[in-house]
């Protein structure tokens, strides 16, 4: 028999460290968003809850009544449904990754869009479940209730099916290795051999992404180095020749930066371009795993976040939440193409599809529940503003080179020193005028 018991109550005794809450009746709760990882509520009456984005990370609910629950966009990763009655409940873009689901009753229920990546369903039904756009990759439906021709429509790669038969989708089995690194381009030759200047990592990549370049001269770190391609493209390589990221483009602002996620150096890089308002705005698999950076201005007084569409609706939920009534809500801003959207609504789907629902000021725009958004929140009133730093002013590249003292110019080379001596001197390093005052 199910023991009545508030969910204020079980929300309470949870915080104290209570984690047995087995048999309890919470049919028709409503608290979005709630927080139970590893909470065991096996055989407890949940029937008709709306606990949708909910964190149920490992929890036990074994044997339990979830018969039209709302768990859109939940988290039930590794949990244990084992006997659970699911029948018509809503699992859109819930995270069911490695979840124990044998013998559950999925009956009319809807997962479109839901991750099941190698979750057990052993003999549980699924007949007139929706699992359009469901990953079950996998997944194990060894005797599972269902039709061929529905589960189709769900991503099978590695899945068994219920008559034990492996899904092996075009490709999987031969699969040619892909680079660990583009190919290297060979620089431009030049009619000079060029000056090496020493610089940290950090400066490297920061004149690499400002552009300024004062060739014949190039620099290095003990690390990194810069490699003229022509045409107004540049590659950031180790030392050892691994590419970390392609920069094209003949101005800052029109910029693109191509930055290997998996190459050296990669989380540098990217702390460097975003301190100077360049967001990762697409990700490319092929043939590399990689981030194309741009700048886009970022308003003052707001706060850039990088997140999932799942983690974003999350977000707008909280402040749904934390707003009183009658107040609007703190302002969310969309990063469209290079451009900021305010957003006004955020929903999960409803189409067999499945995903997530952003409406802006310029329209709808559905994105898949896994999908990168990068979006603004404004900073919390009474707190500081975040303000994106301006670049910070490089120490001048002649530096440890060039040196003007009592009318003698040395310049340090790999045969030593060279000393020109005389008034009026000039100096001009990659066309750039040099103030000999400033040596």
């Amino acid at each position: 028999m199910n023991k009545a018991i508030t969910l204020e109550t079980l929300l309470s005794e949870f915080a104290r460290g209570v984690r047995n809450f087995r048999g309890v009746n919470l049919a028709g709760s409503v608290f979005p968003l709630v927080q139970l990882s590893h909470i065991d509520l096996a055989g407890a009456n949940l029937q008709g809850i709306n606990w949708s984005g909910a964190d149920l990370i490992k929890a036990n609910l074994a044997n339990a009544n979830l018969r039209g629950a709302n768990l859109i966009g939940a988290d039930l990763s590794g949990a244990n449904l084992t006997d659970a009655d699911l029948q018509e409940a809503m699992l859109s873009g819930a995270i069911l990754v490695g979840a124990y689901l044998s013998r559950a009753n999925l009956q009319r229920a809807v997962l479109s869009g839901a991750i099941l990546k190698g979750a057990v369903l052993h003999d549980s039904n699924l007949k007139e479940t929706n699992v359009v756009g469901a990953d079950l990759s996998e997944a194990d439906l060894t005797g599972a209730i269902a039709r061929r021709q529905d589960l189709e429509e769900a991503k099978l790669s590695g899945a068994t099916l219920p008559n034990g038969e492996v899904v092996f989708e075009e490709g999987d089995i031969e699969k040619v290795p892909l680079p660990t690194t583009p190919p290297i381009a060979e620089p431009m030759a030049t009619a000079n051999e060029t000056t090496v200047i020493e610089c940290t990592n950090e400066q490297v990549i920061q004149r690499l992404i400002l552009q300024q370049h004062l060739l014949p001269s190039t620099y290095q770190s003990a690390d990194l180095k810069v490699v003229d391609l022509g045409n107004h493209c540049y590659q950031l390589r180790t030392v050892t020749e691994t590419v970390v990221a392609v920069v094209e483009g003949a101005s800052v602002a029109d910029e693109r930066v191509t930055l290997f996620v998996e190459a050296p150096f990669a989380d540098l890089v990217a702390s460097v371009l975003q301190a100077h308002s360049f967001l990762p705005t697409q990700y490319l698999s092929d043939p590399v795993p990689a981030w194309q950076y741009e700048q886009v201005p970022i308003p003052a007084g707001s706060e850039v976040r990088l997140g999932t569409a799942r983690q974003l609706w999350k977000t707008w939920w909280l402040l749904l939440k934390s707003t009183a009534t009658g107040q609007e809500p703190a302002q969310l801003q969309l990063l469209v193409g290079k451009s900021w959207q305010p957003i006004r609504d955020i929903a999960f789907s409803p189409s067999a599809s499945g995903g997530v629902i952003i409406k802006t000021a310029a329209g709808d725009r559905h994105y898949p529940a896994d999908a990168s958004l990068i979006w603004l929140e404004s900073v919390p009133s009474g707190s500081p503003p975040t303000i994106t730093p301006a670049p910070t002013p490089p120490t001048p590249l002649w530096n440890g080179v060039l040196k003007f003292e009592n009318n003698c110019l040395t310049i340090q080379t790999a045969a030593g020193p060279v000393h020109v001596r005389g008034e009026n001197l000039t100096v001009t390093l990659g066309g750039q005028a040099i103030d000999l005052n400033q040596l």
